[in-house]
């Protein structure tokens, strides 16, 4: 990736299924809009529902049986978009159904419950990572895609509800199940009092803070080094990216570390590319916001970057509503995001959802957001002129 990059976020099959475009003209859109790669959901890495319903509807499941991902994989590289195959790693609640024992336990010494759509699976249980990584290993012999994007690489936690007015002690930190104690306590040689979940975590936090979170971010960076591993053993240069939190260094007392395990530092040996979901109208911030948390991220990892950009508005009802977030995020909204990204030292940036631009483009004949990008495009490209 040596051009400004626009991603697109493919986390559904609406382009096939309600839209009913063929695979050579959904990946001649996505080029005549200046898509350069995808980060898609497949057979062989299905995506649960989350703020996307990614899940296939009964009504659609005959239509679906006929969809091909290797057609579509191989539609986009004759138009010269790149293909990379995505998977919610610590995002699984089926695997939590079959083994429960995979659910996370939190600071407060209870097991962690699903908040809306979400619940996340611990990095440290290691017989769920080999599923995963065969998982991945069978979408690249099958795929061959240009990389993988690691969605959901982290500790668990619903990073999303973590507005500025938030602190990191709002929310439970996950996750001291026994396992995870144990394994912890056998890589670090720190002398762990009690394996009471509860107790444990006041433990640490006041006497092995710092040993915990370096283990933590360390166990997310062996879990990526696991799988690239695995799909260079298959096809040589596959190149990895991740989905990276868009917190500071000093944001919620180092949350990104101490909570999530993502530390920049550590992950830049095993990324090749960072992601960053700058999702500015669900974590009510400025869009001048977006570009400074990921050149942050470039930074300090010296990898190239990109930052993601909502499409339409998220988390407004429910559980959310109470939080007051934006309702709009219209065209005018969107192209200032769109701009900021471009004009500041960002590789690239990536839109979430392809869905949510096929709705606008396609069904309200709305194309000023395709013309954001069209424009951000030029942009970078008159300056590297």
């Amino acid at each position: 990736m040596e051009r400004f990059e626009v991603g697109i976020k493919i986390y559904d099959n609406d382009w096939f299924l309600k839209h009913d475009l063929s695979y050579e003209d959904a990946a001649r859109c996505l080029r005549d809009w200046g898509v350069t790669f995808v980060l898609a959901q497949s057979r062989f890495l299905p995506m649960p529902d989350s703020a996307v319903e990614s899940e296939i509807p009964p009504e659609l499941a005959d239509r679906y049986a006929i969809y091909d991902d290797r057609r579509f994989r191989d539609a986009l590289a004759r138009e010269g978009v790149e293909y990379w195959a995505t998977v919610c790693m610590f995002f699984d609640p089926k695997a939590l159904v079959a083994d429960p024992s995979l659910r996370p336990v939190g600071s407060d010494g209870q097991p962690m419950q699903k908040i809306d759509w979400y619940i996340g699976i611990p990095p440290s249980m290691d017989g769920f990572v080999s599923q995963k990584t065969a998982a991945i290993e069978r979408a690249v012999r099958e795929l061959e895609p240009e990389g993988v994007f690691l969605s959901f690489t982290r500790w668990p936690g619903f990073w999303e509800l973590w507005m500025p007015d938030r602190s990191r002690h709002d929310s439970p930190e996950y996750s001291y199940d026994r396992h995870t104690l144990d394994r912890f306590a056998r890589a670090s040689g720190v002398p762990l009092p009690t394996r009471h979940p509860a107790e444990a975590a006041a433990w640490i936090e006041t006497h092995a803070r710092q040993a915990w979170t370096d283990w933590k971010c360390q166990v997310i960076a062996d879990v990526i080094r696991q799988v690239k591993e695995a799909c260079r053993a298959i096809q040589p240069g596959t190149q990895i990216m991740l989905n990276t939190l868009p917190f500071g260094a000093h944001d919620f007392d180092g949350a990104r570390e101490k909570v999530f395990g993502q530390h920049i530092e550590t992950l830049a040996d095993v990324v090749d590319l960072f992601e960053v979901m700058t999702y500015h109208q669900i974590l009510k911030r400025p869009t001048s916001w977006i570009p400074q948390a990921g050149v942050e991220v470039k930074e300090r990892s010296g990898r190239k970057t990109v930052c993601t950009i909502q499409a339409r508005p998220l988390y407004l009802e429910g559980i959310y509503a109470p939080d007051n977030r934006s309702t709009t995020l219209d065209a005018s909204e969107f192209a200032t995001a769109v701009d900021a990204v471009g004009r500041s030292k960002v590789d690239g940036l990536v839109v979430f959802v392809w869905s949510d631009l096929l709705k606008k483009v396609l069904g309200q004949k709305d194309r000023r957001p395709i013309d954001a990008l069209h424009a951000v495009v030029e942009q970078r490209q008159a300056w590297l002129a």
